[in-house]
């Protein structure tokens, strides 16, 4: 393991060189996403009283690049705006909830760690994406770097289900003793609806490409998006497949006319409810983890209106400021034992908010969760509005797509389970919220040229306008 670290560590300071000289702090964030999925935490760790990995490290390096650039006058600081002012608000409430929560219990991680990793880090992401100057070389750096970490992704999922994990890099990834959701494509994230979201992120950006590249490029993307499609499929996750569906119809959505679009949408519906309704004993009884029978799968959803009983009663008791960031399991023993509901809500005692909503709520109230929605729909409005206008270039657009389909899948996943806990999931929906607002408010830098060049693709191959 050590001499995986060293040479990792030497491949990322070649890596890191050129984008430290050239000042380009965008690309050095992209690096850091790519870096924090296939070489995070469970790859390497120094435990103590913070964890340090070589992500985390690494983005500890990119601020301190940053601060120094800043000090010489090289960055300038964006006049803050409604987002970032929101984004501002929720980080600091979430952190004065980790506070009032009370104590926690001692088997338990520390909320402030997760306060720090999962909120704290990825709104620094978001800081970096909206004060770095981005040209449009860096976007197609950018998107060339989450197309590959996506057919990463999805070929690493195909090998883990299909048996093949002499193949599987990390291998951490198929060791049999971390055994939650083994047997899926669960990534080097070790989560497979986390491991969903990120493909989906490339898939946009793919999907895009099947629409606005050259006729000579339209089969490599295409196979990209089928690659893509059947990594996402090998999680054996019915909430990321909703997102893969979602992240598809968005691009479509946008590309599409008027009635192709409703034609698609009411074809979606009754092929959907269709399909669900003949194969919904098959999708509810559907067999995932190895260690786990197709009873327990079904459990699994039957253990969610329970847990949406107890984060009600919860909110009823704490409605405005909730029960504290991370601090779940210190108050919800309580409402596990509340027998006029007439339901078995002891068999959810064991598990956390299985929707990232009620999560929120929960733990930080209806102060929390209404910045959490008017950070969501605030950027969301900008991301589509950027996409949708035909002004700006491709490059531009795709901008907005990145955001849209990562929301996309983070909705659907979110809807089933508390995907806040997952740190890099954040990490990546808070870099697409930058660069979505930071496009939409700023552009792209622009600097004269000698001769016109025209705009390449994500391959280097110019797109069709």
């Amino acid at each position: 393991m050590m001499l995986l670290v060293v040479l990792f560590a030497l491949a990322a300071i070649v890596w890191m060189l050129p984008l430290i000289q050239a000042g380009r702090t965008f690309q050095l964030a992209t690096l850091v996403l790519v870096v924090g999925t296939v070489f995070g935490p469970s790859f390497f760790a120094i435990n103590g009283p913070i964890q340090l990995s070589l992500d985390r490290l690494l983005w500890v390096a990119m601020f301190a690049f940053v601060a120094i650039r800043w000090r010489m006058g090289e960055l300038k600081i964006p006049e803050l705006n409604r987002v970032d002012a929101v984004i501002a608000a929720i980080t600091v409430w979430l952190l004065i909830s980790v506070v009032i929560g009370g104590a926690n219990p001692p088997k338990e991680p520390p909320p402030i760690a997760k306060w720090l990793f999962c909120i704290a880090m990825p709104v620094g992401m978001y800081v970096i994406a909206r004060i770095s100057e981005v040209k449009e070389s860096d976007l197609q750096w950018a998107y060339r770097m989450l197309l590959g970490l996506g057919l990463y992704l999805a070929v690493m999922a195909l090998f883990e289900v299909s048996g093949m994990h002499s193949l599987v890099f990390p291998h951490y990834i198929v060791d049999p003793k971390d055994w939650e959701f083994f047997g899926r494509g669960r990534g080097p994230l070790l989560n497979p609806s986390g491991n969903g979201i990120v493909m989906c992120g490339a898939l946009a950006i793919a999907v895009l490409g099947v629409i606005r590249s050259t006729f000579r490029m339209r089969a490599f993307y295409i196979a990209l998006c089928t690659v893509l499609l059947v990594g996402v499929y090998c999680t054996l996750t019915r909430s990321a497949w909703m997102g893969a569906i979602a992240t598809v119809a968005v691009v479509a959505l946008i590309y599409s006319p008027r009635w192709v679009r409703v034609l698609g949408l009411a074809t979606a519906i009754l092929i959907g409810g269709a399909g669900v309704l003949g194969l919904k004993d098959q999708l509810l009884r559907m067999k995932r983890d190895k260690n786990l029978t197709s009873a327990d799968a079904e459990k699994s959803i039957q253990l969610r209106p329970l847990l949406a009983v107890v984060a009600w009663e919860m909110f009823k008791d704490r409605p405005i400021t909730g029960h504290g960031f991370g601090h779940y399991f210190a108050h919800s023993s309580k409402y596990h034992s509340i027998r006029s509901y007439d339901m078995p809500l002891e068999n959810a005692r064991p598990y956390a908010q299985h929707n990232v909503f009620l999560a929120m709520l929960v733990d930080s109230g209806l102060i929390g969760l209404s910045m959490f929605i008017v950070m969501l729909v605030t950027i969301t409005s900008m991301a589509w509005n950027l996409a949708r206008d035909e002004g700006h270039s491709v490059a531009i657009r795709c901008g907005g797509l990145v955001w849209l389909g990562t929301f996309a899948a983070y909705f659907c996943n979110g809807m089933f389970q508390d995907v806040t806990i997952i740190p890099m999931v954040n990490m990546f929906l808070f870099f697409a919220a930058g660069l979505a607002v930071s496009l939409y408010e700023r552009g792209v830098e622009t600097r004269r040229v000698e001769r016109p060049m025209p705009m390449e693709n994500f391959s280097g191959v110019s797109l069709a306008q």
